[in-house]
């Protein structure tokens, strides 16, 4: 169930109605309240804050939120989606620089739509919210979990990772999944589940929300890393890239010498030490395939921290 909160100004009666009309559909809860709002988010923790109009700046929560501007004429920092409630304000609120807008009207403003496809389109908006950024909502098991799973996946052995079995039952296999896709490492995944007879997460459509020009992250196969450093540079770290580094160093024809010398006139010494760390991080590279030590520098937490955050909207 996602946890919806509810906020919205005192003395707006229509917004208050709309809201309770919402929330016999949707199990959610709703104040007008500062105190009330913070200790809901201290006792409920919501998923998802619907702001529906001004409120106060000073009520902030670590949640996702969603915003019902109601004819603000103001733009919005830290939303994962902006309600508009007709086409003409979404075009106004795409002139203000919002992004992700989704129009739902209101059945207490136009008897276009009821409350009943108004609830449905709203819920979904919910759940794209929620399926958006995955990374951010995973439990700390599941992200653990990944390492070994892949690991598995590129050697085809569970063997490979026997010091690391068993891993923790996926409590969040959805999360993995939706991750995996956006990714662009879902067949990966599904190996590495395989190899250690694990269960397959439902493979189920799904809808998210993402950053500007966002793609399915590709990769250079093969074994010329010196390709696929060019790949990084260019494009950012992604853990398909990572994966792909990892099959070439651990191929039969790999020459770490050979490697270190064209690292050298490429002049890619600083971004290779600090890939090889995030090898060891992300897939649990074994020390016996690094041409040389890893580093974990300035250099490693910016790749890290790119890693981790290329989905954040």
């Amino acid at each position: 169930m996602i946890k919806v909160l509810h906020v919205y100004p005192k003395n707006d009666s229509l917004t208050a109605r709309f809201i309770h009309l919402l929330m016999d559909k949707i199990e959610s809860k709703a104040t007008d309240n500062a105190d009330e709002f913070k200790r809901l988010c201290r006792e409920w923790q919501p998923d998802i804050i619907h702001q529906h109009g001004s409120v106060d700046v000073k009520w902030q929560a670590d949640a996702r939120w969603v915003v019902s501007p109601n004819g603000l004429r103001s733009t919005f920092d830290d939303y994962y989606a902006v309600v508009a409630r007709s086409p003409l304000e979404a075009e106004t609120l795409r002139a203000l620089g919002a992004k992700r807008i989704e129009v739902i009207m209101n059945p207490l403003v136009t008897k276009q739509v009821d409350i009943d496809e108004t609830a449905q389109k709203m819920m979904q908006v919910y759940q794209k919210v929620m399926n958006s950024n995955p990374l951010a909502l995973m439990e700390e098991a599941t992200k653990d979990a990944l390492p070994v799973i892949l690991k598995a996946a590129i050697h085809g052995d569970k063997r490979w990772v026997e010091q690391e079995i068993p891993i923790p039952s996926i409590q969040q296999p959805r999360l993995l999944y939706i991750y995996s896709s956006l990714e662009g490492i879902n067949s990966l995944l599904e190996k590495g589940l395989s190899v250690l007879g694990m269960e397959q997460p439902a493979h189920d459509a799904f809808e998210c929300y993402l950053p500007e020009n966002y793609t399915v992250p590709s990769s250079i196969t093969g074994t010329n890393i010196i390709g696929m450093l060019d790949d990084i540079q260019r494009n950012g770290i992604t853990l398909i890239r990572l994966v792909n580094i990892y099959k070439a160093l651990i191929s039969d024809s790999h020459d770490d010498e050979k490697l270190l010398e064209l690292i050298e006139e490429n002049d890619y010494n600083a971004l290779f030490v600090s890939v090889l760390q995030i090898l060891k991080e992300q897939l649990h590279l074994d020390e016996g395939y690094f041409p040389c030590p890893p580093e974990d520098n300035n250099n490693t937490r910016r790749l890290r921290d790119d890693l981790q955050n290329h989905l954040r909207l």
